[in-house]
This record gives structure tokens, sequence and C-alpha cells, in this order.
């Protein structure tokens, strides 16, 4: 009788297949200490300053070419733009992880910061680009288009940002619902383009070009806080100076 021979069990035949995947493994280890060990080669004083550099940039606001003249740092990058140029977005366009705020705007939120957080002023986005807003109520007295003494020294800092911008400024004036002196003014309508007047006047004083200056007035039409207090009432009584970046 003829000797019956036995077949392996069915999977013995794979019990070395495990090679490839220890073989896998070991060729991505060695992927992975290559990559580190060219890491650790960068020069580390060069790394310190591009940190510092883009820190300085997200952090202060100023938007400027870093490197120096004679410096590799970033060659190649901004081919065509020279060291220490201030670089200007594009007109309505939004940057990333700002809210949507477009680069002039968050520009204008870090030049602007000090009035800003001391509630002097208020950058606001609008239908064509944003705004600086006069809100608080130094500004404008009821029933009065004159500045306050301390308005002065808050325009020379808006208008010391605005000369380094090339948009198109418009002047909005408006008021509180309260009637006006009929002694002074026919209707709130002539209050909000007499302070209009006032502001774009005293930025035209302080450097801004006229051929980029319009005034508006609105009355007591676009209200930004309720009437009915005191409170609401002074930041009605404000100027808006819109930074047109959308025609």
């Amino acid at each position: 009788m003829a000797r019956k021979i036995r077949k392996p069990a069915e999977g013995k035949q794979d019990l070395m297949r495990w090679l490839l995947t220890y073989a896998d493994m070991i060729t991505l280890l060695m992927l992975y200490f290559i990559i580190l060990f060219t890491m650790s080669s960068i020069d580390a004083a060069q790394y310190k300053q591009i940190s510092s550099e883009l820190q300085n940039v997200f952090t202060s606001g100023n938007w400027t070419i870093f490197a120096d003249q004679g410096s590799s740092v970033g060659q190649g990058l901004l081919e065509g733009v020279t060291a220490g140029q201030r670089v200007q977005g594009r007109p309505g366009g939004r940057t990333a992880g700002t809210g949507g705020q477009s680069a002039l705007q968050v520009q204008a939120l870090s030049s602007l910061q000090d009035l800003v957080k001391g509630g002097k002023v208020k950058v606001i986005p609008t239908e064509r680009g944003f705004a600086v807003s006069l809100v608080s109520d130094f500004q404008f007295a009821s029933s009065s288009a004159d500045l306050g003494s301390d308005a002065y020294p808050v325009l020379q800092e808006v208008a010391d940002f605005l000369g380094q911008l090339p948009n198109s400024i418009v002047v909005e004036g408006h008021t509180d619902s309260t009637a006006v002196d009929s002694r002074k003014w026919s209707s709130n309508w002539q209050l909000s383009a007499a302070r209009a007047l006032a502001v774009l006047q005293t930025l035209a004083d302080y450097g801004i070009q006229d051929a980029r200056l319009s005034a508006a007035a609105y009355g007591d039409t676009r209200p930004v806080q309720s009437n009915d207090t005191a409170e609401g009432r002074a930041y009605n009584r404000r100027v808006d100076i819109v930074i047109v970046e959308q025609q």
C-alpha cells in the first residue's frame, strides 16, 4: 500500500511574511533618522532670526521685508521687493485666520491698537472696506461740530496711518436723534455734514491729500447704539473715516 504524503497545514507557508512588515518598519525608521539628522544641520542662528522676524510681523504690525540687503534669508521668496519695502494687501483681499478681515484692516488694528484699547476709535468693517470710527464722546458735544481738544492727537495718529495708504477716504458724519440747536443748525443733516467737514479739514491739515478725501452726511439715520440712553447718544455722535477698498 502506497504511503500517503501529508500536505503541510494551510498557513505554514506564510510564516515568514512577518519579515516584509519588519523590513518596511526598518526602512521607515531609517528615513526618520535621516530626516532628524538633516534638520539638526540647520543654521540655528538663521532659524532664530527668521522665527523672531515672523513673530514681529504678526504681533507688532511691522509689515516690512526684514532681510538685510546682504542677507540670504528668504532669498527668492519675494523677488523684486527690496529690503524694508512695505507690503500692501490686495484691495478687498481677505487675510486667512483673521475672521475675514482685509490685510489693511489688520494693519489698521495693529497701528492704532493704543487708540482702540483706549476706547477712542473703533476699526469696523463696512460695505466698501473698513472704517476708523471716532466713537468717544470727547469728539463732539451734543449739537456741536467743534472737535474737542483731545480729538486732535487722535486724528494726528489716524492721519499718520492713513498717510501710508493710497486708498480713497470718505469721512462720514453722524448725529444722535436729539433735536439740534435751531440757532446754529437747520437739521441733523446739516450738523452731521459740519462734523464730517471738520474732521476732513483736520486730516487735510495733517497731510492727507485733498484728492483722496470726500465727505458724506447721514444725520441721525444710521445709529450704532440706542438713542434712549446718554451713552448710546454719545456713540451716535460720531464720524466714521472710511478707507475704501472696493469701488
